[in-house]
Protein backbone atom coordinates (compact mmCIF):
# COMPACT_ATOMS: atom_id res chain seq x y z
CA UNK A 1 0.00 0.00 0.00
CA UNK A 2 1.27 3.47 -0.91
CA UNK A 3 2.39 5.68 1.88
CA UNK A 4 3.75 9.16 1.53
CA UNK A 5 6.55 11.20 0.08
CA UNK A 6 7.16 14.87 -0.12
CA UNK A 7 8.14 18.50 -0.51
CA UNK A 8 10.89 20.76 -1.58
CA UNK A 9 13.59 22.53 0.35
CA UNK A 10 16.01 19.81 -0.28
CA UNK A 11 15.63 21.44 -3.50
CA UNK A 12 18.53 22.83 -1.67
CA UNK A 13 19.95 19.36 -1.23
CA UNK A 14 18.14 17.14 -3.67
CA UNK A 15 17.21 19.76 -6.25
CA UNK A 16 20.08 22.14 -6.14
CA UNK A 17 22.68 19.94 -4.63
CA UNK A 18 25.40 18.00 -6.27
CA UNK A 19 28.76 17.88 -4.64
CA UNK A 20 32.21 18.14 -6.12
CA UNK A 21 33.55 14.77 -7.15
CA UNK A 22 30.16 13.21 -7.89
CA UNK A 23 29.41 14.19 -11.49
CA UNK A 24 25.90 13.40 -12.70
CA UNK A 25 24.84 11.64 -9.49
CA UNK A 26 22.15 14.10 -8.45
CA UNK A 27 20.68 14.22 -11.96
CA UNK A 28 20.51 10.48 -12.59
CA UNK A 29 17.21 9.30 -11.13
CA UNK A 30 16.79 5.59 -10.48
CA UNK A 31 20.46 4.67 -10.32
CA UNK A 32 20.49 4.40 -6.53
CA UNK A 33 18.18 2.82 -3.96
CA UNK A 34 16.94 6.08 -2.53
CA UNK A 35 14.00 8.43 -2.80
CA UNK A 36 14.76 11.48 -4.91
CA UNK A 37 12.53 14.54 -4.54
CA UNK A 38 13.19 16.87 -7.45
CA UNK A 39 10.51 19.56 -7.22
CA UNK A 40 7.75 21.01 -5.11
CA UNK A 41 5.53 23.65 -6.60
CA UNK A 42 3.06 25.95 -4.90
CA UNK A 43 0.23 27.41 -7.00
CA UNK A 44 -0.01 30.31 -6.82
CA UNK A 45 3.41 31.18 -5.33
CA UNK A 46 2.29 34.54 -3.93
CA UNK A 47 -1.02 34.85 -2.01
CA UNK A 48 -2.87 36.96 0.54
CA UNK A 49 -4.00 35.89 4.02
CA UNK A 50 -7.14 33.76 3.78
CA UNK A 51 -6.38 32.46 0.28
CA UNK A 52 -5.79 28.81 -0.68
CA UNK A 53 -2.75 27.30 -2.38
CA UNK A 54 -2.13 23.94 -4.02
CA UNK A 55 1.12 22.18 -3.11
CA UNK A 56 2.47 19.51 -5.45
CA UNK A 57 5.38 17.21 -4.64
CA UNK A 58 7.30 15.40 -7.39
CA UNK A 59 9.88 12.71 -6.84
CA UNK A 60 11.17 9.32 -7.92
CA UNK A 61 11.60 6.23 -5.74
CA UNK A 62 12.76 2.66 -6.38
CA UNK A 63 9.79 1.40 -4.34
CA UNK A 64 7.12 4.06 -3.79
CA UNK A 65 5.17 1.68 -1.50
CA UNK A 66 7.96 1.99 1.05
CA UNK A 67 7.86 5.79 1.19
CA UNK A 68 6.14 7.49 4.13
CA UNK A 69 5.55 11.25 4.14
CA UNK A 70 4.37 13.45 6.99
CA UNK A 71 3.62 17.14 6.28
CA UNK A 72 3.43 20.22 8.44
CA UNK A 73 3.66 23.97 7.94
CA UNK A 74 5.56 26.54 9.98
CA UNK A 75 3.17 29.49 10.06
CA UNK A 76 5.84 31.70 11.60
CA UNK A 77 9.02 31.53 9.51
CA UNK A 78 11.86 34.06 9.41
CA UNK A 79 15.55 33.74 8.61
CA UNK A 80 16.56 36.84 10.52
CA UNK A 81 17.99 40.08 9.10
CA UNK A 82 21.21 38.37 7.99
CA UNK A 83 19.83 34.92 7.25
CA UNK A 84 21.52 33.50 10.33
CA UNK A 85 18.82 33.53 13.03
CA UNK A 86 16.20 31.23 11.59
CA UNK A 87 12.81 31.08 13.26
CA UNK A 88 10.47 28.21 12.40
CA UNK A 89 7.52 27.73 14.74
CA UNK A 90 3.75 27.76 15.14
CA UNK A 91 3.50 24.43 13.39
CA UNK A 92 0.33 22.90 12.03
CA UNK A 93 0.12 19.30 10.81
CA UNK A 94 -1.23 18.91 7.27
CA UNK A 95 -3.33 16.15 5.79
CA UNK A 96 -2.36 15.00 2.31
CA UNK A 97 -3.69 12.19 0.12
CA UNK A 98 -1.42 9.28 -0.71
CA UNK A 99 0.97 9.93 -3.58
CA UNK A 100 0.38 8.32 -6.94
CA UNK A 101 3.23 6.63 -8.81
CA UNK A 102 3.84 5.25 -12.30
CA UNK A 103 5.83 2.37 -13.78
CA UNK A 104 9.12 4.30 -13.50
CA UNK A 105 8.59 5.04 -9.81
CA UNK A 106 7.82 8.72 -10.42
CA UNK A 107 5.56 10.01 -7.66
CA UNK A 108 3.16 12.93 -7.44
CA UNK A 109 1.29 14.15 -4.38
CA UNK A 110 -1.02 17.17 -4.25
CA UNK A 111 -2.93 18.88 -1.46
CA UNK A 112 -4.39 22.30 -0.67
CA UNK A 113 -3.88 24.61 2.30
CA UNK A 114 -5.60 27.85 3.28
CA UNK A 115 -3.43 30.62 4.70
CA UNK A 116 -4.70 31.78 8.12
CA UNK A 117 -6.12 35.28 8.09
CA UNK A 118 -3.86 36.33 11.00
CA UNK A 119 -0.60 35.14 9.41
CA UNK A 120 1.00 38.60 9.28
CA UNK A 121 0.22 39.22 12.95
CA UNK A 122 1.90 35.92 13.88
CA UNK A 123 4.97 36.40 11.71
CA UNK A 124 8.34 37.29 13.24
CA UNK A 125 9.31 38.66 9.81
CA UNK A 126 7.18 41.76 10.43
CA UNK A 127 7.97 43.40 13.80
CA UNK A 128 5.10 44.58 16.00
CA UNK A 129 6.43 48.12 15.56
CA UNK A 130 7.66 48.68 12.00
CA UNK A 131 11.36 49.41 11.55
CA UNK A 132 11.74 49.41 7.75
CA UNK A 133 12.20 53.04 6.69
CA UNK A 134 10.41 52.66 3.36
CA UNK A 135 7.38 50.98 4.91
CA UNK A 136 7.22 53.61 7.67
CA UNK A 137 7.21 56.40 5.09
CA UNK A 138 4.47 54.70 3.07
CA UNK A 139 2.32 54.07 6.17
CA UNK A 140 2.67 57.68 7.31
CA UNK A 141 1.52 58.82 3.86
CA UNK A 142 -1.37 56.36 3.52
CA UNK A 143 -2.65 55.53 7.00
CA UNK A 144 -1.46 58.55 8.93
CA UNK A 145 -1.44 58.97 12.74
CA UNK A 146 -3.98 56.17 13.23
CA UNK A 147 -1.18 53.65 12.65
CA UNK A 148 0.87 55.02 15.55
CA UNK A 149 4.29 56.63 15.60
CA UNK A 150 6.24 54.62 14.69
CA UNK A 151 3.53 52.60 12.94
CA UNK A 152 2.29 49.38 14.50
CA UNK A 153 1.91 46.18 12.53
CA UNK A 154 -1.67 45.50 13.65
CA UNK A 155 -2.90 48.85 12.30
CA UNK A 156 -1.21 48.31 8.93
CA UNK A 157 -2.55 44.75 8.73
CA UNK A 158 -6.11 46.02 9.29
CA UNK A 159 -5.70 48.82 6.74
CA UNK A 160 -4.42 46.50 4.01
CA UNK A 161 -7.14 43.91 4.67
CA UNK A 162 -9.79 46.60 4.22
CA UNK A 163 -8.23 47.91 0.99
CA UNK A 164 -9.93 46.77 -2.23
CA UNK A 165 -9.15 47.08 -5.95
CA UNK A 166 -12.09 49.53 -6.16
CA UNK A 167 -10.45 51.70 -3.50
CA UNK A 168 -7.24 51.74 -5.52
CA UNK A 169 -9.10 52.74 -8.68
CA UNK A 170 -10.60 55.71 -6.84
CA UNK A 171 -7.21 56.95 -5.58
CA UNK A 172 -4.91 59.44 -7.17
CA UNK A 173 -2.42 57.43 -9.32
CA UNK A 174 0.54 58.25 -7.08
CA UNK A 175 -1.42 57.32 -3.96
CA UNK A 176 -2.48 54.03 -5.55
CA UNK A 177 1.13 53.33 -6.46
CA UNK A 178 2.14 53.95 -2.86
CA UNK A 179 -0.59 51.61 -1.59
CA UNK A 180 0.59 48.82 -3.86
CA UNK A 181 4.18 49.48 -2.81
CA UNK A 182 3.13 48.99 0.81
CA UNK A 183 1.25 45.80 -0.05
CA UNK A 184 4.37 44.46 -1.81
CA UNK A 185 6.53 45.07 1.27
CA UNK A 186 4.17 44.07 4.08
CA UNK A 187 4.99 40.41 3.53
CA UNK A 188 6.13 37.24 5.21
CA UNK A 189 6.81 33.62 4.36
CA UNK A 190 5.48 30.31 5.60
CA UNK A 191 7.42 27.07 5.22
CA UNK A 192 5.99 23.71 4.23
CA UNK A 193 8.03 20.83 5.60
CA UNK A 194 7.72 17.18 4.65
CA UNK A 195 9.48 14.41 6.52
CA UNK A 196 10.37 11.55 4.20
CA UNK A 197 10.86 8.20 5.85
CA UNK A 198 12.36 5.19 4.09
CA UNK A 199 15.58 3.58 5.31
CA UNK A 200 16.61 7.05 6.40
CA UNK A 201 14.68 10.19 7.31
CA UNK A 202 15.04 13.34 5.25
CA UNK A 203 13.25 16.68 5.51
CA UNK A 204 12.35 18.70 2.43
CA UNK A 205 10.83 22.19 2.47
CA UNK A 206 9.21 24.81 0.29
CA UNK A 207 8.40 28.41 1.16
CA UNK A 208 5.42 30.56 0.20
CA UNK A 209 5.18 34.36 0.09
CA UNK A 210 2.14 35.89 1.81
CA UNK A 211 1.17 39.49 0.98
CA UNK A 212 -1.81 41.38 -0.49
CA UNK A 213 -0.24 42.09 -3.90
CA UNK A 214 -2.20 39.47 -5.86
CA UNK A 215 -5.53 40.26 -4.20
CA UNK A 216 -5.11 43.92 -5.19
CA UNK A 217 -4.05 43.08 -8.78
CA UNK A 218 -0.64 44.60 -8.17
CA UNK A 219 1.85 44.56 -11.06
CA UNK A 220 4.49 42.84 -8.91
CA UNK A 221 2.34 39.73 -8.40
CA UNK A 222 4.52 36.67 -8.99
CA UNK A 223 3.27 33.76 -11.09
CA UNK A 224 4.99 30.43 -11.49
CA UNK A 225 7.43 30.34 -14.38
CA UNK A 226 5.66 29.83 -17.72
CA UNK A 227 7.64 27.48 -19.96
CA UNK A 228 7.25 28.45 -23.61
CA UNK A 229 9.68 25.96 -25.18
CA UNK A 230 11.03 22.59 -24.07
CA UNK A 231 12.56 19.86 -26.14
CA UNK A 232 15.68 18.43 -27.71
CA UNK A 233 17.63 19.99 -30.56
CA UNK A 234 20.00 18.06 -32.83
CA UNK A 235 22.85 20.03 -34.45
CA UNK A 236 24.67 18.82 -37.55
CA UNK A 237 28.04 19.70 -36.04
CA UNK A 238 30.52 17.76 -33.97
CA UNK A 239 31.11 19.19 -30.48
CA UNK A 240 28.74 22.11 -31.03
CA UNK A 241 28.29 24.71 -28.29
CA UNK A 242 25.02 26.13 -26.93
CA UNK A 243 25.57 29.32 -28.95
CA UNK A 244 25.40 27.20 -32.12
CA UNK A 245 21.73 26.46 -31.44
CA UNK A 246 20.85 29.92 -32.75
CA UNK A 247 23.55 30.06 -35.44
CA UNK A 248 21.83 30.20 -38.85
CA UNK A 249 24.92 28.58 -40.37
CA UNK A 250 24.43 25.33 -38.43
CA UNK A 251 21.76 22.87 -39.55
CA UNK A 252 19.45 21.93 -36.69
CA UNK A 253 16.30 19.95 -36.06
CA UNK A 254 14.03 20.58 -33.09
CA UNK A 255 12.04 17.86 -31.34
CA UNK A 256 9.71 19.72 -28.98
CA UNK A 257 7.54 18.69 -26.07
CA UNK A 258 6.35 22.26 -25.43
CA UNK A 259 6.10 24.86 -28.19
CA UNK A 260 4.70 28.37 -27.79
CA UNK A 261 3.62 27.52 -24.26
CA UNK A 262 1.47 24.55 -25.37
CA UNK A 263 2.16 20.85 -24.89
CA UNK A 264 2.73 19.28 -28.31
CA UNK A 265 4.24 15.86 -27.48
CA UNK A 266 5.00 13.55 -24.57
CA UNK A 267 7.56 11.50 -26.48
CA UNK A 268 9.84 12.08 -29.48
CA UNK A 269 12.05 9.80 -31.57
CA UNK A 270 15.36 11.40 -32.48
CA UNK A 271 17.67 10.04 -35.25
CA UNK A 272 21.14 9.37 -33.87
CA UNK A 273 24.10 10.57 -35.96
CA UNK A 274 27.56 9.88 -34.63
CA UNK A 275 28.96 13.26 -35.64
CA UNK A 276 26.02 15.43 -34.43
CA UNK A 277 25.61 17.19 -31.09
CA UNK A 278 22.43 17.04 -29.02
CA UNK A 279 21.05 19.48 -26.45
CA UNK A 280 17.96 19.63 -24.32
CA UNK A 281 16.63 23.16 -24.00
CA UNK A 282 13.98 24.88 -21.91
CA UNK A 283 12.92 28.51 -22.04
CA UNK A 284 10.46 30.46 -19.95
CA UNK A 285 8.76 33.82 -20.37
CA UNK A 286 10.16 36.08 -17.62
CA UNK A 287 7.72 38.49 -16.00
CA UNK A 288 8.62 42.16 -15.52
CA UNK A 289 8.62 43.68 -12.05
CA UNK A 290 9.66 46.90 -10.36
CA UNK A 291 12.57 47.18 -7.99
CA UNK A 292 11.75 47.81 -4.31
CA UNK A 293 14.26 50.65 -4.52
CA UNK A 294 13.02 52.29 -7.71
CA UNK A 295 9.34 52.39 -8.78
CA UNK A 296 10.05 53.74 -12.26
CA UNK A 297 11.89 50.96 -14.11
CA UNK A 298 10.95 47.40 -15.03
CA UNK A 299 13.26 44.44 -14.47
CA UNK A 300 12.90 41.00 -16.10
CA UNK A 301 13.04 37.96 -13.86
CA UNK A 302 16.15 35.82 -13.92
CA UNK A 303 15.92 32.05 -14.07
CA UNK A 304 17.69 28.97 -12.78
CA UNK A 305 17.44 25.47 -14.19
CA UNK A 306 17.78 21.96 -12.82
CA UNK A 307 17.96 18.89 -15.05
CA UNK A 308 17.16 15.26 -14.20
CA UNK A 309 16.77 12.05 -16.19
CA UNK A 310 15.67 8.45 -15.86
CA UNK A 311 16.94 5.93 -18.38
CA UNK A 312 13.88 3.86 -19.20
CA UNK A 313 15.62 1.18 -21.27
CA UNK A 314 18.31 0.57 -18.62
CA UNK A 315 17.55 2.32 -15.31
CA UNK A 316 20.71 1.14 -13.50
CA UNK A 317 23.06 2.00 -16.33
CA UNK A 318 26.07 4.04 -15.27
CA UNK A 319 25.93 6.01 -18.52
CA UNK A 320 26.06 9.77 -17.89
CA UNK A 321 23.43 11.44 -20.06
CA UNK A 322 24.16 15.10 -19.29
CA UNK A 323 27.66 16.34 -20.13
CA UNK A 324 29.36 19.72 -20.17
CA UNK A 325 30.10 21.79 -23.26
CA UNK A 326 33.20 19.69 -23.95
CA UNK A 327 31.25 16.45 -23.80
CA UNK A 328 32.70 15.39 -20.44
CA UNK A 329 30.93 14.30 -17.25
CA UNK A 330 29.28 17.27 -15.60
CA UNK A 331 27.83 18.59 -12.37
CA UNK A 332 24.30 19.97 -12.24
CA UNK A 333 25.54 23.49 -11.48
CA UNK A 334 27.26 23.60 -14.88
CA UNK A 335 23.98 23.21 -16.78
CA UNK A 336 21.86 26.15 -17.86
CA UNK A 337 18.74 26.49 -19.99
CA UNK A 338 20.54 24.53 -22.72
CA UNK A 339 22.18 21.30 -21.59
CA UNK A 340 24.31 19.03 -23.76
CA UNK A 341 23.40 15.34 -23.67
CA UNK A 342 25.22 12.17 -24.69
CA UNK A 343 22.99 9.45 -26.17
CA UNK A 344 23.77 5.83 -25.24
CA UNK A 345 23.30 4.43 -28.72
CA UNK A 346 20.32 3.51 -30.85
CA UNK A 347 17.44 2.32 -28.67
CA UNK A 348 18.49 4.27 -25.59
CA UNK A 349 15.46 6.00 -24.10
CA UNK A 350 15.50 8.77 -21.54
CA UNK A 351 12.81 10.47 -19.50
CA UNK A 352 14.01 14.06 -19.15
CA UNK A 353 12.86 16.43 -16.41
CA UNK A 354 13.53 20.16 -16.25
CA UNK A 355 12.74 22.29 -13.21
CA UNK A 356 12.59 26.01 -13.99
CA UNK A 357 12.66 28.60 -11.22
CA UNK A 358 12.06 32.32 -11.71
CA UNK A 359 13.88 34.62 -9.33
CA UNK A 360 13.57 38.24 -8.16
CA UNK A 361 16.68 38.82 -6.03
CA UNK A 362 15.84 42.48 -5.33
CA UNK A 363 12.79 41.37 -3.34
CA UNK A 364 14.47 38.85 -1.04
CA UNK A 365 14.60 41.50 1.69
CA UNK A 366 10.79 41.57 1.53
CA UNK A 367 10.37 37.80 1.71
CA UNK A 368 9.91 37.00 -1.97
CA UNK A 369 10.17 33.32 -2.89
CA UNK A 370 10.70 31.94 -6.37
CA UNK A 371 8.07 30.57 -8.68
CA UNK A 372 8.66 27.12 -10.12
CA UNK A 373 7.52 24.89 -12.96
CA UNK A 374 8.41 21.33 -13.92
CA UNK A 375 8.23 19.89 -17.42
CA UNK A 376 9.22 16.48 -18.75
CA UNK A 377 9.25 14.34 -21.84
CA UNK A 378 10.64 11.04 -23.17
CA UNK A 379 13.20 10.85 -25.98
CA UNK A 380 14.30 7.68 -27.75
CA UNK A 381 17.31 7.68 -30.06
CA UNK A 382 16.62 5.78 -33.25
CA UNK A 383 18.56 4.81 -36.37
CA UNK A 384 18.70 7.66 -38.93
Amino acid sequence: MLRRHSVLLLLVVALAGCGDGFPDEEMHLGIEDKVRPYAVTVEPPDVAPGETVTVTFLGQAPDPDEVDIAWRVAQDYFRGPYGADEVERRYADLAAPLPVDDADGFMIQTFTWTVPDSIHLWSSAIPAVLTDATMIALVEQLVGPAAGSPPRKAAVDAWLKALTPADLAAMDPLEAQAALALADRFACQVRFRARLRTGITVDVTRNLTVRHTRRLDGPNTNENARVVEFGLVALDKRDAKPKDIDDPGVERTWYRFVDGGSRVADRVDVPLHGDWTYFTAVRFAPELFTSPYDFTGLIPESGSYRWYYYRQDSPRSGHHFFVNEDGEDTEMWELDEEARVKPAGVGSRFRIVSVVRDERPDWELYHATHGGTTVEGVVEFVAP
